[in-house]
């Protein structure tokens, strides 16, 4: 069972701090998920070396206060 079966919905985000996996997923799910990357840590200098994530931000830390309403679809939005 995939993770789209398990856990089905319009559109997913992904937050990762690898590069890597971020730009792998998005190569398989397209539009249908937004990446976001965290940069810091050891990974952080390996971004260049893949596809830009959708969204980048500085600290993780920077997830708690950032305004998320842009990513929802008018569709999604009640």
């Amino acid at each position: 069972m995939t993770s789209s079966e398990r856990y089905p919905a319009q559109h997913y985000v992904l937050v990762d701090d690898k590069p890597r996996i971020l730009a792998a997923v998005k190569e398989t799910w397209g539009d249908r998920v937004t990446t976001m990357f965290p940069r810091q840590g050891q990974y952080a200098r390996d971004a260049n070396a893949y596809r830009p994530a959708d969204v980048t931000v500085e600290r993780i830390a920077d997830l708690l206060t950032r305004d998320f309403a842009e990513l929802r679809s008018p569709e999604v939005t009640r």
